[in-house]
C-alpha cells in the first residue's frame, strides 16, 4: 500500500534523523517527492510511504507524536486537459518533469510523477490546473 504526506518540521526536528528511523522502525519505504528543509529553519517534505497499512498508521503516529505535521495528500493534481494550448508555460515550472512537452509539440501529463507542488496552477495562462486539499492525519 501507498500513500501520499505532506510532512511539516519546526526548526527543531530538522536536525533529528526521522526519516532513518520511519525505515528502520516501522518497516516502511519512504520515496521523497519534493523536500525543502533548512537547518535552523524547518521545512516541508512531500513523501509517499510504502508498506501494510497497520505500518503506515503507526509511522503517522509515530510523526504526530514528535511533532511533525502530518497532511494525507488524498488527491492529486486535476488537469482540464480538454482546454489545452499546449503552450508549455506549465513545464517550465515542472521540477518533477510530471508535464512535457512529446516530439508533436503536445502537453504530455504523467500523474505518477507530480508532487503536487501547485507551481502549474500559476503558470499555466488558461487555468487548466487545480490542486486538491490535504487532510489532517
Amino acid at each position: 500500500m501507498k500513500r501520499r504526506y505532506a510532512l511539516r518540521f519546526s526548526p527543531t526536528l530538522v536536525e533529528q534523523p526521522i526519516v532513518s528511523k520511519l525505515a528502520r522502525s516501522y518497516d516502511v519505504d519512504i520515496n521523497i517527492l519534493n523536500a525543502d528543509v533548512a537547518s535552523g529553519r524547518g521545512g516541508k517534505l512531500i513523501v509517499e510511504l510504502s508498506g501494510t497499512e497497520g505500518d503506515l498508521d503507526a509511522s503517522v503516529h509515530y510523526l504526530s507524536d514528535i511533532g511533525v505535521i502530518v497532511s494525507e495528500m488524498v488527491k492529486e493534481l486535476l488537469f482540464k486537459e480538454e482546454g489545452c494550448i499546449d503552450c508549455g508555460a506549465c513545464t517550465a515550472v515542472c521540477n518533477s518533469r510530471a508535464l512535457q512537452m512529446n516530439e508533436q509539440a503536445k502537453l504530455v501529463f504523467d500523474v505518477s510523477l507530480c508532487v503536487v507542488c501547485g507551481l502549474c496552477v500559476q503558470a499555466c495562462p488558461m487555468r487548466l490546473f487545480e490542486v486538491s486539499h490535504e487532510r489532517e492525519a
